[in-house]
């Protein structure tokens, strides 16, 4: 008994030691909302000329879609969109083809059949942006020293 103790906290550090570190999902959320603050990146309504070309999950309540490779927008869900964070795939439900607009359309994601996730904001976004914000949810290399 006292062995099997031993190997399960042995596993357990070894475990923590090779996971990727990143933020606490309310972390990230906090990051990200200081980062549109900081970076005072504009508000809009609508995507005109919306083309769904692909998506990224921040978290919960935060993504990454993309239009085009050159065109990416921060999303907001209203909310929480259950298992955004885990999805292999979503689907973007339009009120009107050609565009997507806040408070009017949402996201489904797969593995939670019959949540409509209503988008809240939306911020068109840089390529340099994304990874900036991407980079948010990772706890830096700084950090991870003091913490050992």
């Amino acid at each position: 008994m006292k062995n099997l103790m031993i190997i399960t906290v042995v596993l357990g550090f070894l475990t923590g030691c090779s996971t990727n570190q990143r933020l606490s999902i309310q972390d990230r959320d906090e990051a990200y909302l200081a980062y549109i603050e900081k970076q005072q990146l504009v508000e809009q309504q609508r995507i005109r000329t919306f083309s769904f070309n692909g998506w990224r999950a921040l978290s919960n309540n935060y993504l990454i879609i993309s239009t085009s490779p050159r065109k990416k927008y921060l999303v907001k869900i209203n909310g929480f969109c259950p298992n955004l964070n885990h999805a292999q795939t979503i689907a973007i439900n339009q009120s009107m083809s050609g565009s997507l607009e806040t408070r009017f359309d949402s996201i489904s994601v797969s593995e939670s059949p019959g949540s409509k996730c209503i988008i809240k904001s939306i911020y068109k976004v840089t390529k340099e942006q994304v990874k900036e914000i991407s980079a948010l949810g990772e706890i830096d290399n700084e950090q991870k020293e003091t913490e050992k």
